[in-house]
């Protein structure tokens, strides 16, 4: 049984490494073509053929399409290639393997086949999908010369630039009553299942969703061309009696393009949007992971030092009528702007042995018992007192990680 148990682990493979994702665009179909068939691929690094340019990067999640445990049985060799127009999105989707187990022979009851990796991964991807190799590649060398991002261009800044090609990046705005953004986002939504723990598709029938998409825009040798950069989802939710909550739900860069600014850009428009519009109350990020949050608070902190939000606020603790008109000001969930006002004090101690500490520990605190209160008070009074100061410590930790990059 041990001899059969070893013999099946050969042919297991991790659904995630397995899995390539390329974004192509190309000026000749074959160029193309060679781009796809080659074997090897630089993650997040441009692999310049004749004629075609791609980034390929591998996934972060396959759960939601191969299962929890993200291996896949019966295969050698696997390669599971979803392959990208840049701009357009336009797919085809094929599998490569060197072999593939048909049966193998075994003293247990239980066959030992071959697992479906066509289906599921079919499943989250949009029904247009290329039929062909050879049809994508004319689609990606179409789109590649006439694609334009469906919606409403609302901001642009800029890439880097030189005597041949100037680099530009652009932020769109649409909604699912425009077929083309709709269509856009069909073909877009399966990157969050990639990318993002625990994400899922949204309800596009919701009138209230509003999506911003980034795009670089190449400009060369008098060719315009565009690559998807990332995109965030937000959801309108009623604020009584007549005003709006704009709630981030999905947010994401793809890989290659991270690190670069452009998650900042996009976050701060959206604030922007949200400021410069009565309609709106607020804006909220639904279930940040640590790096969106760490993104989050480092665009806050940097807008409310500029504006002077924190002119008057000399030291803990902080009215609760003070917050709430910063927040009020400023559109900034009750919880966030919380934050931004802790970081504020602790940007201004000198000294963790002051008396302007101590008040600030116990101003925390008290945030802390009160957003946990449930939880501690299950606890006996030493376990609930180390687990707030246990929470203190790494939220000042935490804010001290945010400041130092300001």
């Amino acid at each position: 049984m041990d001899s059969e148990l070893a013999a099946a682990s050969q042919w297991a493979t991790e659904s995630n490494a397995a899995v390539f994702i390329r974004l192509i665009s190309g000026e000749t179909e074959s160029g193309v073509v060679q781009a796809m068939d080659s074997e090897e691929g630089d993650e997040e690094e441009n692999e310049e053929g004749e004629g075609a340019d791609v980034i390929e990067f591998h996934p972060e999640f396959t759960y939601p399409i191969y299962g929890e445990h993200e291996r896949i049985f019966g295969y050698k060799g696997l390669s599971i290639n979803l392959n990208y127009a840049a701009g357009s999105l336009a797919t085809y989707f094929n599998i490569k393997y060197t072999k593939r187990i048909e049966q193998m022979e075994s003293t247990s009851t239980v066959a030992l086949k071959a697992d479906d990796i066509d289906t599921p991964m079919r499943q989250i991807l949009a029904d247009s999908v290329c039929a062909t190799q050879s049809e994508f590649a004319q689609q990606v060398v179409h789109d590649t010369r006439v694609f334009r991002p469906s919606g409403r261009k609302v901001h642009e800044y800029a890439g880097r630039s030189s005597q041949t090609e100037q680099l530009r990046y652009e932020i769109y705005s649409s909604s699912f009553n425009d077929t083309e953004s709709a269509k856009y986002h069909e073909r877009m939504q399966a990157f969050v299942l990639f990318f993002i723990e625990g994400a899922q598709f949204i309800d596009t029938s919701d009138e209230r969703w509003h999506v911003y998409t980034v795009f670089e825009r190449l400009d060369m040798n008098g060719q315009t061309s565009y690559s998807l950069v990332g995109f965030s989802t937000v959801y309108n939710f009623y604020c009584w009696p007549d005003r709006k909550r704009a709630r981030i739900s999905q947010f994401l860069v793809l890989p290659p393009f991270q690190g670069q600014g452009h998650g900042s850009a996009l976050y701060s428009y959206i604030h922007a949007m949200v400021l410069g519009n009565s309609d709106y109350a607020d804006l909220s990020v639904e279930d940040p992971s640590e790096a969106c949050d760490d993104m989050r608070d480092r665009n806050d902190m940097r807008y409310l030092l500029k504006h002077n939000a924190f002119a008057h606020i000399k030291g803990a603790p902080v009215e609760q009528s003070a917050i709430s008109e910063l927040q009020h000001t400023h559109k900034l969930s009750r919880r966030q702007m919380t934050r931004c006002i802790e970081m504020a004090l602790l940007k201004m101690i000198k000294s963790v042995k002051s008396q302007e500490f101590g008040e600030f520990r116990l101003f925390v605190k008290r945030r802390i018992y009160a957003q946990n209160m449930d939880l501690l008070q299950a606890l006996d009074p030493d376990e609930r007192k180390q687990k707030v100061a246990e929470s203190f410590a790494s939220v000042v930790d935490g804010y001290r990680r945010v400041l130092s990059l300001l």
